[in-house]
């Protein structure tokens, strides 16, 4: 864990009891080692906050005695382990209001002491090799921010779509629409130099987040592999982001977002050319 750097993720959540254990869990069974976990509970009002309670006493206590060998005289011997890794750092941030989607990214953001962060969404699944597999490029490519490649998947956890994304091009990716997507990892460092999210934004707050780093000039890398499962309640289920209201508004700033960038890039055109 020494030749490990730090990573943080933090996993903002808003009543979402249903698919938040599995979500934890799969940043908890991550193949990497040095991590911190940082869980905010934007001010659920359904069983979220019972689960954090526990959280912590389940990870130390809850034990399982699967088969270790078979002895001798022909009995099955079996030993007590601990079901959860017992190296993690966890940390959990409860509101007893509705704070809103992107100041509950950033309380945890605030909070993030690792050399990497990343934020998983409380219904998503990271991929037991995402972290490593990131860090790994993240270093291997000299790069501030990796994304990689997604499924999009049903509540059962079937597949209903693969998410292949553009090798990075600011305007691919950011003047003609957002295609990054939620799998990444990048340096904190970034915080410092561009800030959190801004919270005038309730939907697109990534779009614009990231654009603000791609414009102050930081090295973003595409990492083509599926390593994280976006979750996709249905047509009749349209929660989060995908209620009409809340679909606009992301819809509105994303618009926003790309007529910026485009901007941009008409900028950096004119002063080329203005170059002698």
């Amino acid at each position: 864990m020494k030749n490990h750097p730090l990573v943080s993720i933090i996993v903002p959540t808003f009543n979402q009891a249903q698919y938040l254990p599995a979500c934890v869990d799969h940043c908890l069974f991550q193949t990497y080692q040095n991590l911190e976990i940082i869980i905010v509970d934007g001010g659920s009002t359904d069983t979220t906050k019972e689960y954090l309670v526990g959280l912590k006493n389940k990870i130390t206590s809850q034990k399982m005695e699967p088969v270790s060998h078979l002895a001798k005289n022909g009995e099955i011997i079996r030993r007590s382990v601990h079901v959860y890794p017992q190296d993690r750092k966890i940390k959990i941030i409860t509101f007893e209001k509705d704070i809103g989607a992107t100041r509950t990214y950033n309380e945890g953001l605030r909070k993030a002491t690792g050399k990497y962060c990343t934020y998983v969404v409380g219904d998503d699944l990271p991929h037991p090799y995402m972290i490593a597999e990131m860090v790994a490029a993240l270093e291997a490519e000299k790069a501030d921010f990796i994304y990689s490649d997604m499924n999009l998947v049903d509540d059962n956890g079937c597949i209903v779509r693969q998410m292949r994304l553009p090798d990075y091009n600011f305007k691919k990716c950011f003047a003609d629409w957002f295609h990054l997507g939620v799998s990444k990892l990048y340096r904190t460092e970034l915080h410092e130099k561009v800030g959190l999210m801004d919270e005038k934004y309730t939907g697109a707050n990534d779009y614009d987040h990231y654009l603000r780093f791609a414009m102050a000039g930081f090295r973003f890398h595409h990492l083509s592999r599926i390593l994280y499962s976006v979750r996709w309640h249905g047509p009749a289920r349209k929660t989060g982001q995908h209620t009409q209201g809340r679909y606009e508004i992301l819809i509105e700033e994303s618009k926003q977002c790309a007529k910026r960038a485009r901007s941009y890039l008409q900028g950096k055109q004119l002063s080329k050319e203005q170059t002698p």
